[in-house]
């Protein structure tokens, strides 16, 4: 995945600097125009095409430090199922909030990358997350918790700042249903993990 997100983020690159081309579109999911039958190659280039060389550092190595727990319980192929599920995840929730607003854009694999990240912390609660903002160790269940209340509130007050909330929340919510399902031990870890904060 890491390999796909590479090769069509740098195709990509330059179509992007050409702001306002024809080809730009085809790496972007821009739902106004899905919902009108167009937009179906951005709709899928936009889960493995990024901004900017950052913006893909970030989203991979962010894959690359969770897949690995993700992998080793579930096995690759329904890791795979997770990826494509959480992205999913992500395209319906941006959809519903986002289908009648014609200047909303978004590309990246995050949606995905937090599905792979909250499917850890569900197989393995005591994993922690640092940030760069945030330079400590931060519990995964809390941040996970955390981050996805924070989506919301961002998402109720259309707040973006460049950042496709809808899409993290969409695939927290997929990668988490799934990850319930096909996990040997469900949701219990979270749940125990949880119960001794009470």
């Amino acid at each position: 995945m890491i390999a796909v997100n590479v090769g069509v983020s740098f195709l990509g690159f330059r179509a992007l600097r050409d702001a306002g081309g024809a080809r730009a579109d085809e790496f972007l999911f821009i739902p106004y125009q899905v919902a009108r039958g167009r937009n179906g190659l951005g709709l899928l280039l936009s889960h493995v095409s990024h901004g900017d060389l950052l913006h893909l550092v970030l989203n991979m190595w962010a894959l690359y430090s969770f897949a690995p727990p993700v992998i080793d319980v579930v096995g690759v192929g329904w890791f795979l199922f997770i990826y494509v599920v959480a992205a999913l995840g992500a395209d319906l929730m941006i959809f519903a909030v986002r289908h009648e607003d014609p200047l909303y854009r978004c590309l990246g694999a995050s949606g995905s990358v937090v599905g792979i990240m909250t499917a850890a912390v569900v197989i393995d609660p005591s994993i922690s997350i640092v940030l760069f903002i945030i330079p400590v160790p931060v519990p995964g269940p809390l941040f996970m918790l955390a981050y996805a209340l924070f989506s919301v509130f961002a998402i109720s007050r259309g707040k973006r700042l460049g950042v496709s909330h809808e899409g993290h929340l969409g695939g927290a919510l997929l990668g988490l249903a799934v990850t319930v399902l096909l996990a040997p031990d469900g949701l219990q870890p979270l749940l125990r993990w949880f119960s001794q904060w009470r």
